[in-house]
């Protein structure tokens, strides 16, 4: 005995059988869910840490030259300055800290690869050769501010503060806080120096324009002005040498979105 198909004839099979197919309330099988930006955002975290534990195991296999290259600016200055381990677990912390640092500047292409890769669906289609100009633009960008803080800034405040003792006091520093504030300088004048690739990206996804940029100006250059003063040492001479490369950072910013402006802004 044939079983009659007790639904009617404009009722989908789905329906039919009971079975209610999955809606998809926005309509694009390839958008990704909140869970899945966690998902996403949690491995290229994930992948971020790695090259930096792995590159600063390698700076620790030579920590020596690394921990000589950070106190050079220190043992080198006109005014003698001697560097001491004041507990007993500070050589530990020293080589930890210089350790992390250099993986963290070797593994700098690495990680600006990674947040690249996670911002990058929300700037449309981009071809190979963006992902590695925008990486690059960025490494040496990173790398370029790094070299700044210890070749021009680090000196420059390091001197300051060595002569305020004058001959009356010896300038005897603890070595931990001495890489304490030496990585915060090198990294503070890094990450600064972003402000550039940060640029970029906003005007990509349509939340910068040169015309804001141009617009506020002059609340930028009180804004430089304060982060210059918290950055650097209270004397005047540091705050202009970081100033001033951040005014040009600026402009150059303004610049680069002129440049990338999506076209149906412009």
């Amino acid at each position: 005995m044939v079983e009659k198909n007790l639904a009617s004839p404009d009722q989908p099979p789905e329906e039919a059988s009971g079975e209610i197919p999955p809606i998809n309330h926005k309509g694009d099988p390839n958008e990704m869910s909140f869970l899945e930006h966690l998902e996403e955002l949690r491995w290229r975290i994930l992948k971020a840490l790695a090259a930096i534990v792995l590159f600063a195991v390698l700076a620790f296999i030579k920590i020596d030259l690394v921990v000589g290259f950070l106190t050079a600016p220190a043992l080198n200055l006109d005014q003698p300055v001697v560097l001491q381990a004041l507990k007993v677990s500070d050589m530990f912390m020293v080589n930890l800290i210089s350790s992390l640092m250099t993986g963290l500047v070797l593994a700098s292409p690495v990680v600006l690869y990674q947040i690249w890769r996670f911002v990058n669906p929300a700037l449309g289609k981009s071809t190979r050769w963006t992902t590695i100009g925008v990486v690059l633009f960025g490494t040496s960008f990173f790398l370029a501010g790094v070299t700044f803080g210890y070749m021009i800034i680090l000196p420059f405040s390091l001197r300051f503060f060595a002569s305020l003792g004058g001959d009356l006091v010896e300038n005897n520093y603890s070595i931990h806080a001495y890489l304490g504030y030496v990585t915060w300088m090198m990294l503070a004048a890094g990450l600064v120096f972003q402000l550039p690739v940060i640029s970029l990206i906003l005007t990509r996804i349509g939340l910068l324009t040169p015309a804001f940029l141009r617009h506020y100006r002059r609340y930028a250059l009180v804004a430089i002005l304060v982060l210059a003063a918290i950055l650097t040492p209270p004397d005047p001479l540091s705050q202009v040498m970081m100033a001033v490369p951040l005014l040009l950072l600026y402009e150059l910013s303004i610049l680069i979105s002129k440049i990338f402006q999506p076209a149906e802004l412009t």
